[in-house]
């Protein structure tokens, strides 16, 4: 528990550190991905605005390239359909995870989510302006 209060107190440091101006437009980014740094590495932080649609992958095609050797080269995307975050796999050797278990099709995100691909893990969360979790 201590570790989830520790991670969201981070995610939340990472997505005020993107501002936004007084008007935001409606291409204003819904929702993030943030890569979880691995240990004893000393990569910057990544953080990634998800608009409409994002995929992830070893690749240089993917708009999130993880340089992972167990990720595949087009593994996951995280796609905005009717106002709700979906992710899905793409055939990858290693499969995709949320919150620990398989995706095995389209699966609904929430508000926050650990995606786990191949050794990497990236962390999906809305920002205050996104329906997705609301009502």
């Amino acid at each position: 528990m201590v570790f989830l209060g520790l991670l969201l107190a981070f995610l939340r440091e990472a997505i005020r550190s993107i501002t936004f101006g007084s008007d935001q437009e409606p291409t204003s980014p819904l929702a993030y991905l943030v890569e979880l740094p691995v240990s004893g590495g000393e990569k910057p932080l990544q953080v990634w605005p998800i608009r409409e649609k994002i995929r992830l992958g070893r690749g240089f095609g993917n708009d999130v390239v993880l340089d992972d050797p167990f990720v595949s080269i087009n593994h996951a995307r995280i796609y905005l359909d009717k106002k709700e975050y979906w992710l899905e796999d793409l055939g990858s050797t290693n499969c995709t995870y949320v919150n620990g278990e398989l995706v095995s099709g389209p699966q609904r995100l929430r508000q926050v989510a650990l995606i786990t691909v191949g050794n990497a893990v990236v962390v999906f969360h809305t920002c205050s302006t996104s329906p997705v979790g609301k009502g």
